[in-house]
């Protein structure tokens, strides 16, 4: 947790700072630094084409982590609710969307609530 924080603050800042020597350059009338030291040449597209493949790499690996989350949802899991004082079991199924932590709702739509003494397992 501490290691997102500090890369989103980093990011932030490395952000700030281009940001900041851009509107500099803008104002002074002057050109950047990587524009001075080409001497005018041609431009370099490698950092726009590297940013644009990073970007389009985050949004595939994104969409595929969705499917698959989306695509857990609807599989059919077995759901045991077994009583801890009796020790009696009872088997449904039902979809992993519709598993909550004290309830759930069967495949063919019956709403089961848990008692404290019961305890749920879940099952392929």
């Amino acid at each position: 947790m501490l290691m997102k924080i500090l890369l989103t603050t980093l990011v932030i800042i490395g952000a700030l700072m281009v940001l900041r020597m851009r509107s500099k350059s803008r104002h002074d009338g002057t050109l950047p630094a990587t524009s001075r030291a080409t001497g005018g040449g041609p431009p370099n597209h490698f950092p726009k084409v590297a940013a644009y493949g990073a970007l389009a790499i985050m949004l595939l690996g994104c969409s595929v982590f969705v499917y698959y989350q989306w695509q857990a949802t609807w599989r059919v899991v077995t759901v045991r609710v077994v009583n801890a004082g009796t020790g009696s079991e009872a088997l449904y199924t039902a979809y992993k969307r519709d598993v909550a932590v004290r309830s759930f709702v069967t495949t063919d739509g019956r709403t089961v609530n848990l008692a404290e003494v019961e305890r749920m397992e879940l099952g392929r």
